[in-house]
């Protein structure tokens, strides 16, 4: 693999932001990172922010498909997961191959600046596609679907699975205290009992967490996702975030899918920097959020060599226009049209079409469309998996997580 450097107007880390610094990409991975030559190779003056690639901390890209589906706020999961199975879009989705739902989720997740997603779902599901996606995918995972009697048969029970976890050094993932049923309420307990709950536990939701639940949440040195579109579109309520992020429990940030929450991670950042304002009448400032969407993810999916600029990691980086006033802000509130450049495993795979000739040099092949209305480059055949969701349906199925004419 070609060597190839990267400059830009800053590097932006959580704790640090360096400007004119030269990133030394090799094998997939930063090489160098230094404000001197670090030789002649191919080079790219990327002209925005440069930040570690952000990480969708939970979706489910079988799940990708639009509108939202839902009568809420319900009780817990189950009988909105009943209305979406007999809603006329649901039946709608069935028509279209599992593969390019794959696909759609993950090109969602990439126009976003998204380049890792954790696709919450059995592997035998997801594994036949994980490789032909242009985002990655966390492939090592133990899990669950929830804690209550009437949970998914995911996984071969909790303690198996979390056993597993810690063994592989690998993250256990289930949805918990999702409602407020009698069962859904006392989730915490009931997975500390059964063993699962853990510095491996990354527990989604968590709308019905009691402050003791949190108070025992951080002695096990466990993470929670947030998703707080999801939460209010099906519950009209959501975990009280400000309790968790006061209690320094390692808070990340998720989507869900389409189908109950937010258009995509840029989309949900915002929203639930409103929410925020709305439920405490204080700033979520831009430093936490930034952290739960990098650095935060990669610690509860145990992803060592990702989250941040640094010598050594893999390079999965996005490049974003600068809007003016603090990096992260221009990072944290982008929209799809400040998403400049984005680069996994060290190679390009999206971004405006002024990067047409560092695609080029690298030999990576790509597509013209015009996203938001912008032109832009990407990997793979965006308009032809749209074509074909469209064929599948029987019309041209338009998407607002997708605007790309094709």
């Amino acid at each position: 693999m070609k060597k190839w450097v990267i400059s830009g107007m800053a590097i932006l880390n959580p704790d640090k932001t360096t400007e004119k610094v030269n990133i030394l990409i090799e094998n997939g991975r930063i090489s160098t990172v230094s404000n001197k030559d670090v030789g002649n190779h191919l080079s790219c003056n990327a002209g925005g922010i440069i930040s570690a690639g952000l990480i969708n901390a939970h979706d489910h890209l079988l799940g990708t498909y639009y509108p939202k589906v839902g009568n809420g706020p319900y009780e817990n999961w189950l009988p909105w997961d009943n209305d979406l199975k007999s809603a006329p879009v649901y039946q709608e989705r069935q028509q279209i191959e599992n593969r390019d739902l794959y696909l759609l989720g993950a090109y969602r997740n990439l126009i976003s600046g998204v380049t890792t997603v954790s696709d919450h779902i059995p592997h035998f599901v997801a594994q036949p596609y994980y490789d032909i996606l242009p985002v990655k995918a966390i492939r090592e995972y133990a899990l669950a679907h929830s804690i209550t009697s009437f949970a998914l048969a995911w996984g071969d029970g909790i303690e198996a699975e979390y056993k597993k976890a810690v063994k592989d050094d690998i993250p256990f993932i289930t949805h918990i205290a999702e409602g407020f049923d009698h069962e859904t309420v006392r989730d915490i307990s009931t997975l500390d009992r059964q063993g699962g709950l853990g510095d491996h536990s990354v527990l989604i939701h968590g709308i019905a967490f009691s402050e003791s639940d949190m108070d025992l949440i951080k002695k096990r040195n466990a993470s929670v996702v947030w998703c707080g579109d999801s939460n209010m579109f099906m519950f009209n309520k959501t975990t009280n975030i400000k309790m968790l992020l006061d209690k320094k429990i390692n808070v990340c940030i998720g989507t869900d899918s389409p189908m109950s929450g937010g258009e995509n991670l840029l989309y949900e950042m915002q929203f639930d920097r409103k929410l925020f304002k709305k439920l405490y009448a204080e700033e979520l400032s831009d430093e936490l959020i930034y952290k739960m969407v990098t650095v935060n993810p990669a610690k509860a999916f145990r992803l060592y060599d990702s989250g941040d600029i640094r010598e050594g990691n893999i390079a999965d980086l996005v490049v974003v226009k600068d809007r003016g006033g603090s990096y992260i802000n221009s990072v944290v509130s982008a929209g799809l049209k400040d998403i400049m450049l984005v680069v996994i495993n060290g190679m390009p795979t999206y971004g405006d079409v002024e990067y047409a000739s560092l695609f080029d040099s690298l030999g990576v092949k790509y597509q013209n469309v015009v996203v938001a209305g912008k032109e832009k480059i990407i990997i793979g055949d965006l308009k032809g998996l749209l074509r074909r969701i469209s064929r599948a349906v029987g019309f041209k199925k338009e998407y607002p997580f997708m605007p790309v004419d094709f």
